[in-house]
Order: C-alpha cells, then structure tokens, then sequence
C-alpha cells in the first residue's frame, strides 16, 4: 500500500456558525493545496457546536509544508479563527490498512 496519511482537527465553534464555516470551506476549497488527496468537513451529530476535519494526504512532507505555509496562516487559518472558540486539537496518524470503495463509488454520478 502507498502511505497515505489523515490529519483529523477537532475544534469547538459559536453556536450558529455552521452555515458560515460551510460557506467558509467551499470558497476554500479551491485553494491549491499540494499533496492533498481529499477534505471532509464534518459537525458531530451529538455536539452540534464541534467540528471535525478530516484530511488525507499523500504524504508528510506535504502536511507540514501546509501547516507551515502563509497560504494555510494567512489564507485559511484566518478564515476561519472567527468562528472557532475553545479548545482544539489536530492528530496526524499514518494509514495502515484502507478500503475506501464504497466512499469513492458514494461520489460517483448517478446513471
């Protein structure tokens, strides 16, 4: 298997943000992201006010140049810091077994 790794942030937000955080990653989504193979953006089902993102990536190296960048600082970071209150958290864990079909077939165009 390739190495592949997540990054999983959890994070509590302002009650009421979730249209705003929504907006906030599809306008940046479209930031060039090298290295980046996918983004779920997910609110917790129990806890309407924590928000976890889920990043895969082709590598490490790739995960801490963007957590080191301008881009991620002054671009994304930012966009988001408003909404964000409390604590947070980021784990970065190396992929060791994998079966995503059904999540790449749940993307595929109904025929």
């Amino acid at each position: 298997m390739t190495p592949m790794f997540v990054r999983i942030y959890w994070g509590k937000i302002y009650p009421g943000a979730w249209s705003s955080i929504e907006q906030k990653y599809r306008d940046l989504m479209a930031v060039e992201t090298p290295g980046l193979l996918g983004r779920l953006v997910s609110q917790d089902v129990n806890d309407a006010e924590s928000m976890f993102t889920i990043t895969l990536w082709r590598d490490m190296a790739s995960v801490q140049a963007w957590e080191a960048s301008p881009v991620y600082a002054e671009t994304f970071s930012a966009a988001l810091k408003p909404f964000i209150v409390g604590s947070q958290s980021v784990s970065l864990c190396e992929v060791k077994v994998a079966n995503i079909q059904g999540l790449l077939e749940s993307f595929r165009p109904a025929t």
